[in-house]
């Protein structure tokens, strides 16, 4: 039957049966690279993508460690400054603090007395807290009370100071000399403002 078969088919019809042949080998099983072609260039774009997607991520990432140590840098900043300007601070003690820095350096404390309590032309949160002090001694003794002042851990503004000569020394006594000047200290008012200015407390 297959002899039959082959007698009965001519050489067009050989030839068409074997193009029909080619084209479906083609069309359906040969490759000729270009389905591996689409795969990788499809692979390489959606690698593309994964970089650049890895490297939004990373600056992200930067600019939280960035912002993470700078509110690090600022809240440390900030507890150290109230630490130096603390909350419950009055009057009574700025004076202690300028009455003991005096016996300290050896002066005369011939008075101390409270000025002004005011809310700080600098930010509202602060207050701040003046007394004036009137001593007597060497220069050398003023220096040194001055000296100590900067060593407190506290901001200590010492303004309007006015030097007096009171007496001539003997023999290797040095001359005493009267100092008058305002010391002024900061209160941090936080979120409480029910102390009004000037009641010195």
């Amino acid at each position: 039957m297959i002899t039959d078969i082959m007698n009965r088919i001519t050489v067009v019809r050989a030839m068409m049966l074997g193009l029909v042949i080619a084209a479906f080998y083609y069309f359906m099983v040969f490759d000729n690279g270009m389905i591996q072609q689409g795969q990788i260039a499809a692979s390489q774009q959606r690698l593309e993508e994964l970089k650049n997607q890895i490297t939004e991520n990373q600056k992200k990432l930067d600019r939280a460690a960035v912002y993470k140590k700078t509110a690090s840098e600022i809240g440390s900043t900030i507890n150290k400054l109230l630490s130096l300007v603390p909350e419950k601070f009055g009057m009574s003690e700025l004076m202690r603090i300028v009455s003991n820095e005096a016996k300290v350096a050896a002066l005369s404390l011939t008075g101390v007395s409270p000025a002004t309590t005011k809310i700080s032309a600098v930010a509202s949160e602060f207050e701040e807290l003046t007394v004036t002090v009137d001593l007597s001694g060497s220069f050398l003794q003023h220096m040194v009370f001055l000296s100590n002042l900067t060593k407190i851990n506290q901001i200590l503004i010492t303004k309007k100071i006015e030097f007096i000569h009171q007496k001539d020394g003997r023999g290797d006594e040095a001359p005493t000399v009267g100092m008058k000047a305002e010391i002024i200290a900061f209160r941090y008012r936080g979120s409480s403002t029910a102390t009004p200015p000037g009641t010195g407390q």
